[in-house]
């Protein structure tokens, strides 16, 4: 008996779920849809990605594929705001039709404009929760820590170097200075090698020995 009811109870759970998530992405659906022409009708599913579809997705993820804190977290915060963005999409959409019905006032066109704006902002937060998931790996930030480590280092190397090199130069400058003054002396430490006090001597004909004498 124990064993009925726990299958009744998750019957029970799954038919109240399912079925007022089915009304709720209709009525989400239904508003999409009137900011939509009509050749473009149905674009309008691929906005549930953004509030119940979303929400079941985010929700799969963090069970099943979340890894750390970074991923884990993303995911739960998006379940809770594409819940939370369902949830004011279909209110929106049932004051919505009930104002055509004149059930109750009309919505404004500045309130419908806010709608519209809230339901970008919530597109645009999905996706921008897929890059930081992404980015949350657990690998990913193991090689963005040891990157920052690594850079780190180098930097201090660097500083380490530069701070030296005056140090390090005033000790070899008199070995370097020497060493020139060696070079220079073995290239040109004479006369000749300079290319100076070299002459040429020239050559007396017997002719003018005669006339001389």
């Amino acid at each position: 008996m124990k064993a009925l009811f726990k299958f009744v109870a998750l019957v029970a759970f799954l038919v109240i779920g399912g079925g007022l998530l089915v009304y709720a992405a209709s009525r989400s659906l239904d508003f999409v849809q009137t900011t939509l022409p009509a050749k473009d009708q149905a674009l309008g599913y691929f906005a549930l990605l953004a509030t119940s579809g979303g929400m079941i997705g985010w929700l799969l993820v963090f069970l099943y594929r979340a890894d750390g804190i970074i991923q884990r977290g993303t995911a739960l915060l998006m379940v809770l705001i594409d819940f939370l963005g369902e949830a004011a999409l279909f209110t929106m959409d049932t004051l919505y039709r009930s104002g055509e019905n004149g059930l109750v006032g009309q919505m404004t066109q500045n309130e419908v404009r806010i709608v519209i704006l809230g339901m970008s902002a919530l597109i645009a937060i999905n996706i921008f929760a897929t890059i930081v998931f992404e980015l949350g790996k657990m690998d990913v930030i193991k090689e963005i820590a040891e990157g920052a480590a690594r850079d780190l280092v180098t930097f201090k190397a660097l500083a380490r170097i530069e701070k030296d090199s005056e140090t390090v130069a005033e000790e070899m400058m008199e070995q370097i200075v020497n060493q020139w003054r060696g070079n220079f002396r073995s290239a040109f430490g004479s006369a000749d090698k300079l290319g100076i006090g070299q002459y040429e001597t020239k050559k007396v004909s017997p002719a003018n020995i005669h006339s001389h004498g």
